[in-house]
């Protein structure tokens, strides 16, 4: 049944059913397993599904591997004698693991994307030897990501990460360096020249539309989006607000985050917060210094209380506390921006229900215009680059925004579309 490039080992039948015999990365003995798909409970019969299990496994392994090697300390200097594409892959994110990083050694996310990445090589290509990975096979990579349906801006991020994986095999000399020489003469898909769908283009927020969620969220979310939007600040910024954080002694506060996005290029941030922030933030400092602002506690407990304040029918005696004695998750002692994103994408929804229950009482539809369109808080910080280009200007946003260039700040403030109708009647 095994063809090229397809995953080592044997896959047999036995008894009707698909089992695979291979010795998986990080195990030192052959093992004969089951290939059970995903929420089955016995080995499939279907020869397509046991290769894609079988190939899903793998990558599995190769992925768990990694994190094992980027545990070590120190890390292991002996190469495997093939280097294979698995065993390059296995190798790299055990040292992604431990360089992307912030300077208080919590993960930056990148390893993450890599790992994303890298995963089609390990379920089409893994017995691949990674000196024989050329551009023809760079390409061949790049079209499947293009058939999942990714945007050509993704598209090309994957393959520059595939190529920034070689650059550090040459570097650490596990391929030759003609091999990383190769892929680099594979071009970026350019717009409307690719079979890559373009992707759009991150837009401002109607403030209008933020005043209608904000309805729907806890008392602390909503500060953090109104601080957010006051600021301009980055989402990752604003989750890791600590009152040491701050300084208040003049009439602007200077929020310095702890980590930003550009910190590694040496960049220092300092962001400003006016009046208005001022008194959004200011009942979040009352605590200690060293603690987060924004904490997913206290929202759980303030949406807890508007719950039982709405509820039209009495508490009964069994339902006083209904958590559970032993919970698996527990609140973080921070937001992060993917916390922070769902709640807000919960309230938009939670709005859009109550506007159509509204509409549905007055016996009518509720209007597609109505309802809040999808949005994330990225989006805030082109509200508030928007608005400051507005009222002083594309330089004034760069500062505000903490870009290096105005080409950047560009991108994030859209122009006022005001001003240009403005501009048309009086050249007439």
């Amino acid at each position: 049944m095994r063809r090229r490039n397809q995953v080592p080992g044997c896959i047999f039948i036995n008894h009707g059913r698909y089992w695979w015999r291979v010795t998986l990365p990080g195990e030192k003995k052959l093992k004969a397993r089951p290939l059970i798909p995903d929420g089955g409970a016995f080995a499939t019969d279907d020869p397509g599904v046991a290769e894609q299990v079988a190939r899903d496994m793998y990558a599995r392994a190769v992925f768990a591997a990694g994190a094992t090697e980027a545990s070590r300390r120190p890390r292991r200097e002996k190469r495997p004698a093939v280097l294979t594409m698995a065993a390059l892959v296995r190798e790299y994110l055990g040292y992604a693991r431990t360089y992307y990083v912030n300077q208080d050694g919590e993960s930056t996310g990148e390893a993450g994307r890599i790992e994303i990445a890298l995963r089609p090589l390990i379920q089409h290509c893994p017995s691949l030897l990674a000196e024989h990975f050329g551009p023809l096979a760079l390409k061949e990579y790049r079209q499947r990501i293009i058939e999942a349906d990714l945007c050509r801006s993704y598209v090309n991020k994957r393959v520059n990460m595939v190529r920034r994986m070689f650059r550090w095999a040459v570097e650490e000399q596990l391929v030759p360096p003609s091999v990383f020489h190769g892929l680099q003469a594979v071009m970026g898909l350019r717009r409307g020249r690719s079979g890559a769908r373009e992707g759009e283009p991150v837009r401002s927020i109607a403030e209008g539309w933020v005043r209608r969620t904000m309805q729907f969220l806890p008392p602390t979310v909503a500060a953090m989006v109104e601080l957010q939007m006051l600021t301009g600040m980055r989402p990752g910024e604003l989750c890791i607000i600590r009152p040491m954080d701050v300084d208040r002694r003049g009439r602007v506060w200077l929020y310095t985050p702890a980590n930003h996005k550009t910190a590694h290029h040496g960049h220092k941030r300092v962001v400003p917060i006016g009046p208005r922030g001022q008194e959004v933030l200011r009942p979040f400092l009352a605590r200690p210094p060293e603690d987060y602002c924004f904490a997913p506690d206290e929202a759980e407990a303030q949406r807890h209380a508007v719950m039982r304040a709405n509820r039209q029918t009495p508490v009964q005696p069994s339902q006083q506390n209904r958590r559970k004695p032993d919970p698996e998750k527990f609140p973080g002692d921070r937001y992060d921006t993917d916390s922070y994103r769902r709640a807000i994408e919960y309230a938009t929804a939670a709005a859009n229900r109550a506007a159509a229950k509204a509409a549905k009482a007055e016996g009518c539809e509720v209007s597609e215009n109505d309802l809040i369109p999808h949005w994330h808080p990225h989006q805030l910080r082109h509200t508030a680059a928007t608005i400051i280009r507005r009222e002083m200007g594309l330089d004034a946003a760069r500062a505000l925004l903490g870009h290096r260039s105005l080409g950047i700040t560009d991108t994030y403030a859209e122009l006022d579309q005001a001003l240009a109708v403005e501009a048309a009647r009086k050249l007439g």
